[in-house]
Order: structure tokens, then sequence, then C-alpha cells
């Protein structure tokens, strides 16, 4: 019989140098649902786009030489988005994010209109 692991910990992953980060820069729109449960649509490009696509995957450390903890605070600062910083069972920070979902890049043809 497999022993159970009654307490699950994530596995958050290293951000040691730009590639490590989703590639797309582009604007991208997003729906996040803020922490009153409406919900809005955000366009997000660059470094944040970066950093939320990423964060979408899995969580990351918040120890980055690429600065990630200064884009999360802009995302919620700015966009609202709900980014976690919580703590493992050694004391290591890392970020999670929840309530965004990724809608598509913003179609430039149509003068940036969704």
């Amino acid at each position: 019989m497999k022993p159970t692991n009654s307490h699950f910990e994530p596995k958050p992953r290293w951000i040691l140098s730009v590639p490590d980060l989703s590639n797309d820069r582009g604007s991208a729109r997003y729906l996040v649902t803020r922490s009153n449960g409406e919900t809005a649509e955000v366009i997000l490009n660059k470094r944040k786009r970066q950093v939320v696509d990423t964060l979408l995957k899995t969580e990351l450390f918040c120890a980055s030489t690429v600065r990630i903890g200064d884009v999360v605070f802009r995302l919620k600062e700015d966009d609202d988005l709900h980014a976690e910083t919580k703590a493992l069972a050694n004391g290591r920070k890392y970020y999670s994010l929840s309530g965004v979902t990724y809608l598509g890049p913003v179609d430039i043809g149509n003068g940036g209109a969704a």
C-alpha cells in the first residue's frame, strides 16, 4: 500500500533569465475575476504578459534575477489581478495566480478592438 500524502505542496518554477518566461510579448486579452466577484477584461503586453502567461502554467518562486516581483506588484496594483505570495513548508516564497483566463491576442486588424 502506497503512503498517502495529505499535505500537497506545489512545485514552483525558478525564473533565472528572461528565456524562462513565456516568449509572447504582444498585446493579449485576459478575463479577470476581481476579489468582489466582478469580471473585467484587461489587455496586457510585454513583461506583464510574459509573467501572467507563465503564472497561468505554474507557480513561480519569488526570488528571481528577472525581478518578477516588481511585475507581480504592478499586475496587482494596475490591473487588479489576484496574485498571491505563498510559502512552502521550508519557508521559500512563491507566487500563484487565480481568477485569470487567457482570451486571445488583440486583433490589430480591427483597430485593437476585441
